[in-house]
Formats: structure tokens, sequence, C-alpha cells
């Protein structure tokens, strides 16, 4: 047997008598010294510092002494929401709320827990019952907002975002959203009508001084679907400065977007003129649709109607990366000749919302989206194309589109001549 020493043996003895006091028992004597006011604020502040263990074992300690303490309820809630404990968060939730179904906070996290979990539908019910009890609140209009935005409902979200903003015009958190809104990677229209006016010109100088000059007046119904724009074209052409028609021609235009989904929307068109100017029917349908990983995909046709018709088919891919776009679109036009297949590439870059970016374009062959009045004499010659875009908001009221594209094309084999083509437009909201 060994031998110990007697001050050895009083330590073991006293050690198996009174066991040492552990850290978590230690914590919990310290808690009692805290009042229930100081142990909740103890447990939130570690619990904003990451320290989630000790900050639980706060407020559970203090539940124990007393169980109706609804803040640390709520603290306790929020900290398993944060490690994706959300059916034992929502029994903490729960437990608020049926004492006292408007409680600011308890409200406020079970949003939060439904938008972490995924289930924002049910978010959205939540913030309405919180605004209920909260009129004009604007963190559960922000959350409802935020909801409807990750539940790919940019309708709703826009609509109360508009209203938060009419209520705090100041507030940097729906800022913060708008313009995340409004970033490119969605399908983004404003939500008003609006008054529009442009103007079209081309101009070539071979084999003869041809000058085109379009007006255009519109206006633009924001319909429960999508804008639906109604437009009134004006053209004529000047031919070594004479004009070809001694009243400008005429031409009814109307452009349709459709959102189908959060995913996909259509674009639909028809334009009829009587004059010699335009086709007389010009037709679109394009559906595209939102794809993974920031693509977005479209399919669709155009077609042209002069002495006969012509018929484009059409589809495009688009890539979003960061506040850039990029897309490589298609028109293909099967004839007695053959096959014509155009290729135009878009790139853009975007500033503060979906309305303001610049951008390029680059083009080879034919694109039916141009006005062209000549098209019977050129749809097998060869053209290439550059140019530039700018789109910018001013203010809330006015937007302003520009472009301005420079071509070389075959008029006839192997002569070539060059083409300017400047759009500019100016819509006014209402």
């Amino acid at each position: 047997m060994p031998k110990y020493s007697l001050p050895l043996l009083i330590i073991i003895t006293v050690s198996v008598l009174f066991p040492p006091v552990t850290m978590a028992r230690q914590e919990s004597i310290r808690h009692n010294h805290f009042s229930d006011d100081s142990l909740y604020l103890y447990a939130r502040d570690l619990a904003f510092a990451g320290e989630l263990e000790k900050a639980l074992d706060a407020a559970t300690c203090l539940l124990n002494r007393n169980p109706g303490y609804a803040d640390a309820n709520v603290l306790i809630a929020r900290i398993f929401a944060w490690e994706e404990k959300y059916d034992s968060s929502r029994a903490y939730i729960d437990k608020v709320i049926s004492v006292d179904s408007c409680y600011h906070d308890a409200l406020s996290a079970l949003t939060d827990i439904e938008i972490w979990e995924g289930n924002y539908k049910s978010a959205v019910e939540t913030a309405i019952k919180a605004l209920v009890c909260h009129p004009d609140d604007e963190l559960f209009l922000l959350k409802k907002s935020k909801a409807h935005y990750h539940d790919g409902n940019l309708k709703e979200a826009g609509e109360t975002l508009d209203y938060l903003l009419g209520v705090n015009p100041d507030n940097e958190d729906a800022r913060e959203l708008e313009k995340l809104m409004s970033a490119p990677g969605y399908y983004h229209y404003r939500e008003s009508n609006y008054l529009l006016g442009g103007y079209h010109g081309e101009f070539i100088e071979e084999p003869f001084s041809r000058h085109m000059h379009i007006g255009t007046a519109g206006y633009s119904y924001y319909t429960r679907h999508g804008p639906l724009t109604g437009k009134l074209n004006f053209a004529n052409t000047y031919i070594d400065g004479t004009g070809m028609t001694r009243y400008p021609s005429l031409q009814y235009e109307a452009d349709y977007y459709p959102e189908l989904s959060p995913e996909g929307y259509l674009f639909i068109n028809y334009a009829y003129s009587a004059g010699t100017i335009f086709p007389r029917h010009r037709g679109a349908f394009e559906i595209f649709r939102k794809l993974p990983q920031s693509f977005e995909a479209s399919l669709g046709m155009r077609f042209l109607h002069w002495d006969e018709t012509y018929m484009f088919y059409t589809g495009s891919l688009g890539k979003y990366y960061a506040d850039l776009w990029f897309s490589l679109r298609t028109y293909i036009l099967p004839g007695d000749e053959g096959v014509s297949a155009s290729w135009y590439f878009n790139a853009r870059k975007y500033f503060s919302t979906a309305d303001d970016y610049a951008g390029i374009i680059i083009g080879f062959g034919l694109s039916p989206d141009e006005t062209l009045a000549d098209l019977t004499d050129r749809v097998y010659l060869k053209s290439t194309s550059i140019g530039g875009e700018l789109s910018k908001g001013i203010g809330s009221d006015y937007l302003i589109k520009s472009s301005l594209r420079y071509g070389r094309e075959e008029y006839q084999d192997s002569s070539y001549r060059g083409r300017w083509i400047f759009n500019f437009e100016l819509r006014y909201y209402l």
C-alpha cells in the first residue's frame, strides 16, 4: 500500500467529501447576483458577442426564476434560430405570443425565423398581423417587403417598399433594399404610368444621300400583369434632300410585357401602317425565363410584311455578373435562297438602379428590330455594326434612353456604305 503524507491525505479527503465547484456552477452562482433586467442585458450582450452557449445559460437561468420574462424567451428563440433549430425557436416565441399576441419583439423574431427558414409566405402573414397591431411600423414594413422579395414577388415587394419610403424617405435599410431590388438579375420595371416621346434617325450617303426621321409619342399604362404601351410613330424619308411623301407616314404600335411568374415574362408587340415607309404589319412574340446561376434565356419570333412576309426566329442567352450583364442574340431567317443568320452581342454596366446603365452593342447581320424600309434588298447581304447605349434616370420623374450605332453594310455585291443610327427616348412618370 502506497504511503501518503498527511497534507496530501487531507487534500484527498476534502476533495472527496466536498467536490470542487464547476465552472457552470460558478456561473450559476454568479447569475444569482444579477437582477432580472441586468441578467437579461448580460445574456443579450453575450449573444451579440457570439458567446451563444454562455448567453443561453444566462437566459435559461433567468427563465428558471422568472418564466414569464418575455424578452428572455425571445432571446433564446433567436439563439436557437441562429443555430437553425427552428422548431425549438418557435416554441419559445409561442410562449410569449400566447400571453400577448401583439408583443413587438416576438413578432419581429418570428418574422425573421420564417424568412431564415425560407417560409416567405408565412413571413408575410406574420408581418401583416404585426402591422395590424403596429400600423405603419417601419420594421415590419421592411420585413414584409423583404419576404415578398425573397419569394420572388417583386410587385408586392416594391409596393410595400414604396409605402415604407412614403412613411420615412430617410430609412437607410429601405434604401438599401431598394438598390438590391433594382439591381441586375431581375426583370424590373417601374410600376407606374408614363408619357414618352422619342426620335429615331438613320443616315446613309451611298449610293445616294438618304435620311430617315421618325418621331414617337406614346403612353404606358401599368396593368396588374405588366406595362402596356401604345405608341404613334410618324416618319418621312428624304432622298437627296427631297421627301418621299408629302405627309409623314403613320404607324400605330403596342408593346406588352405580361409577367407570367417571378421567373418569367413575355414580350408582345404589334404595329400597323398604311403608309409607304413602314412595313404594313410588324409583330413580335418572345418568352423570357430566369435560369440558375443568374442566367436568362429567351425564344421567340419577329415578322415583317411589305409585299411579302418575312418570319424571323430569335433567341438569346444572357448572364448577370455582379453589376454587369452580357447577352448574345441571334436572328434566323429561312428563305428560298437559304438561311440567313445574324448575331448581336450586348454588354451593360449597371449603376445605382436597373434604369441606370451604359452599354455596347456589336452586330453581325440584319436585325428585324431596327426600322428598315429597304429590307427586301438587303436580306442576304452582309453588314456589321457597333455602338453604345445609355439609360439614365433623372430624379424620380424622368428617364432618358439613348443609343448611337454605326454600321458598314453591303447594299449590292461587293459595294458597301456606312449607316448611322441614332435613338433617343424621354419618359415622364406620372
